[in-house]
């Protein structure tokens, strides 16, 4: 036997026997490890998430956090109209909060869920918000390190249309993180076993939280703008590296989130769970909107910690602990990393989910099986893992040049008519549907009505008199008398008003008529048959006849002397 025994011993010099032997973990270090090999054992994996997550949760030294904290978050890098976001390290116009006299120099909390694109996230990735033993919601947020935010500046893709036609590929060393937050209160809460900061948690008004399944209490503890003390209890990191381009996902949470032995022993309430709080109709992980009454989210953790990622955990926190460090009251829940070439990658890990974030789809979640299917703005484009690119935003639709062809791209393919609104008043006409028309608009039209218009006549519904530059009123002109839906092919053509400066900078209707995808039949800002219509007639509220901004109908028998109000 002894040829055999020393046979392996030069096996295991030559090749990795860490699963064989006794476990070997790395020492700590603020350093980042750069890879996870391919075909990386379990103990190398855990390994290489614990060094992760102590490299980035490292102090810097302005006193701002940690190193992952001033990385760029999705809300500062995803703007209103496609703005250019602010360049690494320089902070953004759109870090900005509404909430006055509060200290700008704390983090801001604008989501309350997992994939809202707003920490005011509360609704996970599968629907419903998480609420603690104080009845508060939590909160979330997604950052992107340097590597990853500069390829996405740099191809411009937080703009959705740059995005529409593009492949989109992260560089190696790109990383993506997800952060759960809790309210603390100093009082109720051991503050001294979580990572703390201070943060302003902004929900506004129109936020989509259902308040409706909400009791009491738990609405009575959401403010709009409050400054808060919060603790992180969850966090999800996916790094790309040179053996993982499918990413290395690693998922980590505070000790004391589900109740385990340890809180047992030690006294602790968790913070999802309290039987005490529990209602007898509700099973545990039951979403808000299915057990209303509950104030709390009972939730227990439905896939055991493996006991490689328990191994590596208590080795770290033996460490930890000895450093008086804060992270030894963190936990490694587990990690997944492709064990071959397809794009879910068949990791040793099927289910990996954070009790904080995947809490009402834990037996059914997987990272990287999830990742693997998420798209672009475009979605038909896969997004290389990262749903966060679908928060992408249009630019703003530059208004087109008074000129035919410009007119007509631009109702068509810039800013599409189809997705306008048309005049809210039916005090005169039922606007909503397809209604009977005159000539020369056929038998039947529906007419369309650009933002810019109708947002003006909201603004002044009883003392609007003249639209402003940039209104927009289309109507569609069918051929026969169609249904209240009418078909596309009896559309004959399309018949628009644009509100615009001539070359002399006077401001005036431009007219347009053509078919939907061209040609243009006529357009210009002297169309006689067009201006003899909708401009001499008495009353005709700028040129609509038809909609003459509620006051009174225009379209009469006798249109110079309109009637009263049909009945």
């Amino acid at each position: 036997m002894k040829p055999f025994f020393y046979v392996l011993i030069l096996f295991c010099l030559l090749t990795s026997c860490k699963d064989i032997a006794k476990p070997e973990y790395a020492a700590i270090s603020d350093k980042l490890p750069t890879d996870l090999r391919s075909g990386a054992t379990s103990n190398e994996a855990a390994t290489f998430a614990w060094d992760t997550f102590l490299a980035i949760n490292t102090p810097t030294t302005d006193g701002t956090g940690t190193l992952w904290e001033n990385y760029k978050e999705a809300y500062d890098i995803f703007l209103p109209n496609a703005e250019t976001p602010a360049a690494w390290g320089k902070p953004s116009s759109g870090n900005q909060t509404v909430c006055d006299s509060i200290n700008m120099n704390h983090k801001i909390l604008r989501t309350t869920s997992k994939i809202s694109p707003l920490v005011t996230e509360t609704n996970q990735a599968v629907g419903g918000v998480l609420i603690d033993k104080n009845s508060n919601l939590v909160h979330y947020e997604v950052y992107m390190n340097k590597p990853m935010f500069e390829y996405v500046l740099k191809n411009q893709f937080y703009n959705a249309l740059k995005q529409a036609g593009s492949d989109i590929k992260f560089p190696v060393g790109s990383m993506e993180l997800k952060a759960s937050w809790r309210i603390l209160d100093p009082k109720k809460d051991d503050t001294s076993r979580y990572y703390t900061s201070k943060a302003i948690v902004y929900i506004p008004a129109s936020d989509s939280i259902q308040k409706d399944s909400f009791p009491e209490i738990v609405k009575n503890n959401i403010q709009y703008c409050s400054e808060q003390l919060v603790g992180l209890v969850g966090l999800h990191i996916v790094y790309k590296t040179p053996s993982n381009p499918n990413f290395v996902w690693m998922t980590f949470e505070q000790n004391d989130n589900v109740e385990t032995e340890a809180t047992k022993k030690a006294g602790i309430t968790p913070s999802f769970y309290d039987p005490s709080k529990a209602i007898d109709s509700c099973e545990n992980n039951s979403r808000q909107v299915d057990c209303p009454k509950q104030i709390m989210t009972q939730v227990t953790r439905q896939n055991p910690i493996p006991d490689w990622v328990k191994k590596a955990n208590a080795n770290y926190q033996k460490k930890l602990h000895a450093k008086k460090s804060v992270w030894e009251h963190y936990q490694l829940i587990g990690v997944q990393w492709p064990t071959d070439t397809t794009k879910v990658g068949n990791p040793i890990l099927q289910n990996l989910a954070n009790s904080s974030m995947e809490t009402f789809n834990q037996t059914a979640s997987s990272c990287i099986g999830c990742h693997a299917f998420a798209r672009s703005s475009n979605p038909t484009k896969y997004s290389d893992f990262s749903w966060v690119m679908g928060r992408a935003k249009n630019p703003v639709a530059k208004l087109p040049a008074p000129n035919g062809p410009d007119l007509l791209k631009y109702v068509m393919r810039v800013d599409p008519y189809k997705k306008w609104e048309t005049w809210p008043d039916d005090e005169w006409n039922v606007f909503s549907k397809a209604t009977p028309g005159e000539n020369p608009h056929g038998k039947m039209i529906k007419i369309y009505v650009n933002d810019i218009a109708l947002n003006a006549y909201k603004d002044n519904p009883k003392t609007l008199t003249t639209l402003p530059v940039g209104s927009i009123v289309l109507k569609e002109n069918y051929r026969t008398t169609p249904p209240s839906e009418p078909h596309f092919s009896d559309l004959v053509e399309l018949t628009i008003m644009y509100k615009a400066k001539d070359k002399n900078g006077t401001v005036r209707w431009f007219w347009e008529k053509a078919r939907p995808f061209g040609p243009v039949d006529s357009a210009s800002f002297d169309q006689q048959g067009c201006i003899s219509c909708h401009m001499n007639w008495k009353g005709n509220g700028d040129g609509m006849l038809s909609f003459n901004f509620g006051k009174r109908p225009v379209i009469t028998d006798t249109p110079f002397n309109a009637g009263d109000k049909k009945k």
